[in-house]
């Protein structure tokens, strides 16, 4: 495996949580990514590429931007949506640009929404500098076909052919066209094909490899993913600090709902973006129990969920929790401190099953 310069990368971060878009600018300078852009959601992101879409029809390489790596959740445009435009969107700039989801609802279904959407790659929070290191690796090193046909446009879905009992396909060799170039997608208008495989050169192989390779040699030195992991851990005074601070937003969100009763629809969505996200950083440094809590809290107030004061105990239970967690140092599984806050969320939610 070769071994890359970094350096000679260029990111576009796309993260509306301001602490989360700096925590993962600070994992990519440290892995040796020196070109970084950032963009507070999608809709900031398309107008970052804007320039290059004015060019004219979707070209390899206009964009200035090597890959995208963009969080799932995010206001006004969120990931999927920014993936789509990259993808079908005919002001796209490059429609072929390497794109790698993240996001803390790794749920099956959502995973499965952004490959049927077209991404490259998909990191679940919470993240290390590891994963964030794997995503990138196997977009450089080993980028899939692209395959376009009437319902998809994007990488090969599939990550290993089937073999003759479990290959379902309906399409044969002579339905499928074999092009090599990102500029031929005009010439497929004329094309009697149903399928088209992109297979294209590895510019970012080329475009970052040193020329020193080797058989045992990792692309990314362990040293460089040792002080990797030491900045996130780094900034877990400044995730203290993000946690009591979301800590209150709930608790204002939840005093809304008591206040508001006829705008709950929204202040449900405030916590519930809240806890995403607290599940998806807790893990990062050192505090799976923040996780877990924020996992609950996400999943009791996703779509649908009706307003009952038994339901806003239950929400204030979860902020208790975390509060506990954070103000204590909670660390790790938190040995019988973290028992009894297990058990504390398990009795929570059993009272308010029984009542409901």
């Amino acid at each position: 495996m070769a071994r890359y310069d970094f350096s000679r990368l260029s990111v576009l971060v796309v993260e509306d949580s301001k602490f989360m878009r700096s925590l993962m600018v600070t994992t990519l300078r440290a892995l040796g990514v020196e070109r970084v852009m950032t963009a507070e959601n999608g809709e900031e992101a398309i107008q970052i590429m804007a320039p290059a879409a004015a060019l004219g029809e979707s070209m390899v390489g206009r964009t200035g931007v090597d890959l995208i790596l963009s969080d799932f959740v995010m206001p006004v445009v969120d990931g999927a949506m920014l993936l789509r435009w990259v993808r079908l969107a005919k002001k796209s700039p490059d429609r072929f640009l390497p794109f790698v989801m993240i996001s803390a609802a790794a749920d099956r279904d959502v995973i499965f929404d952004c490959r049927d959407a077209g991404v490259d790659e998909f990191v679940a929070k919470p993240f290390s500098a590891n994963s964030v290191a794997l995503r990138l690796t196997a977009v450089i090193e080993n980028p899939r076909p692209y395959i376009y046909c009437p319902n998809y446009f994007g990488p090969d879905r599939r990550r290993r052919k089937g073999t003759a009992e479990t290959e379902k396909r309906k399409t044969t060799d002579a339905d499928i066209e074999t092009l090599y170039s990102g500029k031929d997608l005009a010439a497929m208008k004329n094309s009697k094909k149903r399928v088209w495989v992109f297979k294209l050169p590895k510019s970012l192989k080329q475009k970052l490899s040193t020329g020193a390779s080797g058989a045992d040699e990792p692309p990314f030195d362990p040293e460089m993913l040792k002080a990797a992991e030491e900045k996130i851990q780094n900034m877990e005074t400044d995730y203290a600090d993000w946690v009591k601070e979301s800590v209150e937003l709930l608790q204002q969100a939840h005093h809304r709902c008591v206040e508001e009763p006829e705008k709950a629809h929204e202040h449900f969505q405030t916590i519930n973006t809240l806890a995403l996200e607290l599940r998806g950083q807790g893990g990062i440094f050192g505090y799976p129990l923040i996780s877990q809590f924020g996992k609950s809290l996400y999943d009791i107030t996703g779509e649908g969920t009706t307003l009952s004061a038994q339901l806003l105990d239950l929400i204030d239970s979860h902020i208790d929790l975390v509060k506990v967690v954070i103000n204590q140092k909670v660390a790790g599984d938190g040995g019988d401190v973290g028992r009894e806050l297990l058990q504390s969320l398990a009795e929570a939610k059993r009272k308010f099953a029984d009542q409901n």
